[in-house]
């Protein structure tokens, strides 16, 4: 843990020179990992962002969920004559030219890069890749949220969240002030200190039985997975997915699904709200009293449907 404040950390990792990387952020037009429709890349030298760039990406068939589409704002007509994902990433490789990445819920934007790249029936890339997320957990442990927007506010900064360029804009200058944090100028370093360290694993789903009684219908789990060992609730309704649906890739994932939250719950995923349910107009039980748990001590983080997938692993 640090003793540096965000924004105390972020002109000490500037002042320090951090750099050598590059932060990458996807946004993609459906539920599946192989669907990206954009791609941001920022470019980290001296403690500061030197190069932002953004690629429109012509999805498979180009279609989209209209999710998706809510959520980044980009339409079937925008990417109708964008270049393919190989075209695109041709182009972005050449730019990170082997430099260390970093993204925030890394897994995510990996995974979309993997899946991707299989479909070009290409093997990833041999890149080193740390998490924004992780590394900011290790740096300010004890907040109720690790958000994109929310640890960039703490940072100082505001930016137009799921903007691809945008996204990997903030997640760069998170970078920054993680170093900063620690005192180091490279993010080999910072691994070093904190062992925050990226991975994968495999997914399936599709199981309806209760919560309580999932089993994984894996071989096994990436226990450096973002919810490796971890206990989940849910609240609301998703949009994407049954609850047991995402239960069941919550559990592949090496996580434990309960029903109520209390001190041993880790996540809370946030769905829609049924207004009947809720007590104050806004927040489900399960919210007020993670929030009162959180305010107590105990090491639970609000998230949403969109958060939760960028988690799982694949």
């Amino acid at each position: 843990m640090a003793t540096l404040a965000p924004r105390e950390a972020l002109a000490a990792g500037q002042a320090l020179g951090a750099g050598g990387f590059v932060a990458i952020d996807f946004e993609t037009a459906t539920r599946w990992r192989n669907s990206a429709c954009a791609v941001g890349i920022a470019a980290v030298e001296g403690g500061e962002v030197v190069d932002t760039q953004h690629w429109l990406i012509r999805p498979p068939d180009n279609e989209y969920e209209g999710i998706n589409i809510g959520i980044h704002g980009i339409t079937p007509t925008m990417t109708a004559d964008a270049p393919s994902f190989g075209e695109v990433w041709a182009a972005a490789e050449a730019v990170v030219d082997g430099k260390p990445l970093v993204a925030h819920w890394a897994q995510f934007d990996f995974s979309v890069l993997r899946r991707s790249m299989a479909d070009m029936g290409s093997p990833p890339p041999d890149l080193t890749y740390f998490c924004t997320v992780r590394l900011s957990r290790r740096t300010w442990p004890g907040w109720l949220s690790y958000r994109l927007p929310d640890v960039a506010s703490a940072c100082g900064l505001s930016f137009p969240h799921h903007q691809a360029d945008a996204d990997a804009w903030a997640a760069a200058e998170i970078a920054v002030a993680c170093c900063g944090a620690y005192g180091v100028p490279d993010l080999k370093r910072l691994g070093d200190l904190t062992g925050v360290h990226g991975g994968s694993c495999l997914l399936d789903l599709s199981s309806r039985v209760p919560i309580s009684h999932l089993s994984a219908t894996v071989t096994h789990a990436d226990e450096s997975g973002e919810l490796f060992g971890k206990v989940i609730v849910f609240t609301g309704t998703l949009d994407t997915m049954t609850r047991n649906e995402a239960a069941q890739m919550a559990v592949n994932s090496g996580a434990t699904c309960a029903t109520s939250v209390s001190k041993r719950v880790n996540f809370l995923v946030v769905g829609i709200q049924d207004a009947s349910k809720v007590t104050d107009g806004e927040h489900s039980e399960k919210m007020l009293k993670a929030a009162d748990l959180a305010a107590s001590g105990a090491p639970i983080e609000l998230i949403s449907e969109i958060d939760f997938l960028r988690m799982i692993s694949e």
